[in-house]
């Protein structure tokens, strides 16, 4: 069992720094020599001067390498990204968002933890953006998908709008962990304090599976297909999806190859499928499992007949998933599914239940937990719809 890191405040030093520094305004410059008078007042200056550049701008590089200077403190911030969207909310930065994908929108935790969630704009259709819904919205900082960034026409269409904007992607773990510090950064305050808080958790929960991958014999290691949305889309040997089930102690058969890329996609032909024969298939939709479980043309697959179809969980995001920050449950879901006996020190619930509780705010019932374990429910209809 681990213990949870709580986010840190640094409220303590600020207090002790300001404390620390009344000698330099207070009435008592004729106890001081003329040499203390004036580092005092270049301190002041100094002071000054970086609290000027505060106002100015925050440097940031951003997840393509750009270095952009952003305004401090932004306070309209455009998501058009379901990660970067999902971030803000959870860091607790949510009231800053003025723009999001629909699927952030749809996901009833998410909007338990910001319930003005629902109000957010919209300024976009599946990966088309609609800049002049997009200026209505008055960002000051607009955060961006890279697939975006790389697609010239969209990307032109940011450039023309001369707000900054920053360009985040997660292909892999650390890709996702950097992307999380990025949006804190930006963001600044008691959020940059939480996404650093959540960081230090992924990072735990990574170095926690490894430890435990060690001691599960080669002959012991599950082969496990990733299905994302459809069963024949799937990792490659470079995606985050790969990334963790690998992280677990599990062989990811689709990192093997014999693979098609389109579109930013790996898909894999249901023949390759049968050629791999998993011990276990994990489904990110809970329609894909029933497809597997019911199509007679599946009966044959090993993990259809031994009725070893995971729906993976659904929770303030779908776990596991490119666009989801939640990553470190997928591995402890998985770890704790499909060795348990390697991960029996691990209390699945407590540790859900905790996070969300500590970082996160809410209390979950045991209602809501079983809908986050079923993967099926959680995402749909806004809670504040009708009100």
């Amino acid at each position: 069992m681990r213990l949870l890191r709580k986010p840190i405040s640094y409220g303590l030093l600020l207090c002790i720094f300001l404390l620390g520094i009344p000698w330099v305004l207070s009435g008592c410059s004729n106890s001081v020599s003329h040499h203390d008078a004036e580092f005092a007042k270049q301190s002041t200056e100094k002071i000054a001067k970086q609290s000027d550049l505060a106002l100015k701008g925050t440097l940031i590089i951003d997840c393509a390498g750009r270095k952009v200077e952003i305004p401090a403190n932004p306070a309209r911030i455009a998501a058009l990204d379901s990660f970067a969207g999902e971030a803000l909310v959870m860091i607790g930065a949510g009231d800053k968002m003025v723009a999001a994908p629909n699927g952030v929108k749809i996901d009833r935790l998410l909007e338990q933890i910001y319930p003005g969630l629902a109000n957010v704009g919209v300024p976009m259709s599946n990966a088309t953006i609609n800049a002049e819904s997009l200026m209505e919205l008055k960002p000051d900082l607009i955060i961006l998908k890279d697939a975006m960034y790389t697609n010239e026409g969209e990307c032109n269409k940011i450039e023309k709008l001369g707000i900054p904007y920053l360009v985040v992607g997660y292909k892999n773990m650390e890709d996702q962990i950097y992307a999380i510090k990025m949006i804190g950064d930006a963001v600044g305050g008691r959020a940059k304090e939480k996404a650093y808080a959540i960081n230090d958790y992924y990072r735990d929960t990574i170095k926690m599976a490894q430890n435990i991958s060690k001691n599960i014999p080669e002959d012991k290691r599950y082969r496990v297909y990733h299905s994302i949305n459809e069963i024949v889309r799937t990792d490659g040997l470079d995606t985050l999806g790969y990334d963790w089930v690998s992280c677990v102690g599990a062989v990811n058969v689709s990192a093997q190859g014999n693979l098609n890329f389109v579109e930013n996609d790996y898909f894999a032909s249901m023949e390759q499928i049968f050629v791999w024969d998993p011990d276990i298939v994990i489904c990110n939709e809970a329609s894909t499992v029933s497809y597997l479980l019911e199509d007679p043309k599946w009966a044959g697959l090993r993990a259809v007949y031994q009725h070893h179809v995971y729906n993976i969980p659904v929770g303030a995001t779908r776990w596991g998933q490119r666009g989801s920050l939640e990553t470190f449950f997928a591995i402890l879901w998985l770890g704790t599914t499909i060795y348990p006996e390697y991960y029996q020190g691990i209390d699945l619930k407590k540790e859900v239940c905790s996070f969300y509780k500590d970082y996160l705010g809410i209390e979950l019932d045991d209602a809501t937990y079983q809908l986050i374990l079923k993967g099926d429910g959680i995402r749909g209809k806004s809670l504040n719809a009708g009100k």
